[in-house]
């Protein structure tokens, strides 16, 4: 008798193409290093700026949270025969007009009202404009402050198809010690960082951060080939939180920027796709969130230039009263949530529509929608 032949199951990447809730948490990730620069920043003082400290104080980890995350829908979003240079297009087309943007802004705002984040050598300046800035220890600020993370996602991009072509279809074996190595070179890299010359950081070098992408595209090729079994939404936003509150009591640690939440973020994320998957409603998919992940790179790109303009324009001698802080806090995200928008309908879409119908040999043969 003939052995039975199970039928393969479908990729869920195929079948759920788009995943809201991802993209309602991208919102939150910009809106927890908004909320950790306000912190920064001075906008508080007193108990005021404690409370503050004491619920945001981690907020760098939202970082980690986007690199995680970016590799998580890429992979998802990765379709077997995508050439190198389609994809490589693609992500020029997505981020570079609004980082583009973003550094222009950052000069004018550094050369009227900021000068302390003027950027001195002009090839510090066009290493940030090349992304590559971050490469070179001492320039990891340069140009726009926050756009150190997009040298780290360029570095990404540009290893992707070598990294999909390895880890897609691979066996449940080999994904899982893929997982098990990226959340050991976590742990292990700002070690290795710390003795290597260069004046180097874990916290910005781009080979560092690799290892939380890489966890990002293993986690969702081991959900497309159903290899991943993970808790719900509810359990992983509870490890996710703890490992933000772990994160902020112990600042010191070489585990705080990255290291706490690695394990909460990545089980956040699967549990929300795969609740996308099934049909299953969140928070995070809710209309409003979707549409403010869609406008996070925007306000990303933006909002630490939007508190350093309100702070110079409005300085207050300390201790700053509570209710002017909060009231200079809640006008920075409105502003930078307008200039998000905008930047978002007049830049970021029509750019990058125009720069996926450019015909030759980096151009898609159709432009494809996923949720980053």
């Amino acid at each position: 008798m003939p052995a039975t032949v199970r039928p393969t199951a479908a990729d869920p990447a195929l079948v759920t193409p788009l995943l809201p809730s991802l993209t309602g948490l991208r919102w939150v990730a910009a809106f927890v290093v908004f909320a950790y620069h306000v912190r920064n920043l001075g906008y508080f003082s007193g108990r005021a700026q404690g409370l503050l400290s004491d619920t945001m104080g981690a907020g760098a980890t939202g970082v980690s949270l986007f690199f995680v995350l970016s590799g998580f829908v890429l992979a998802w979003a990765h379709r077997p025969g995508t050439r190198p240079t389609t994809f490589w297009w693609r992500r020029v087309a997505r981020v570079y007009p609004l980082h583009f943007v973003g550094v222009v802004l950052a000069v004018v705002v550094a050369h009227v009202l900021m000068p302390s984040i003027v950027t001195t050598s002009s090839k510090a300046l066009l290493a940030n404009f090349l992304l590559v800035s971050s490469w070179h220890g001492p320039w990891w600020q340069a140009g726009n402050p926050v756009s150190w993370s997009l040298v780290c996602e360029a570095f990404f991009y540009l290893v992707f198809p070598l990294l999909i072509r390895v880890l897609h279809g691979a066996r449940a074996g080999v994904l899982w010690a893929a997982v098990a190595l990226s959340v050991l070179s976590v742990v292990v890299v700002p070690h290795l960082v710390a003795v290597l010359p260069g004046q180097l950081s874990a916290a910005n070098w781009p080979l560092a951060r690799l290892p939380e992408f890489v966890l990002g595209v293993t986690v969702a090729c081991l959900i497309r080939s159903g290899s991943w079994r993970g808790p719900g939404v509810a359990a992983s936003a509870v490890v996710a939180v703890a490992g933000f509150v772990a994160a902020d009591r112990y600042p010191a640690s070489p585990f705080a920027l990255n290291g706490c939440t690695l394990i909460g973020f990545t089980l956040l994320i699967a549990a929300l796709a795969r609740a996308d998957v099934a049909g299953v409603r969140t928070v995070l998919s809710s209309r409003p969130l979707v549409a403010l992940g869609e406008r996070s790179f925007a306000f990303y790109l933006v909002h630490l230039l939007v508190i350093d303009t309100l702070g110079a324009l409005w300085p207050v001698a300390d201790p700053r009263p509570a209710i002017g802080g909060l009231a200079l806090t809640v006008l920075a995200l409105a502003v930078a949530l307008l200039v998000a928008a905008v930047l978002h309908r007049l830049v970021e879409r029509p750019a990058r529509t125009a720069l996926l119908a450019v015909p030759g040999l980096f151009a898609p043969s159709r432009v494809s929608v996923v949720t980053r």
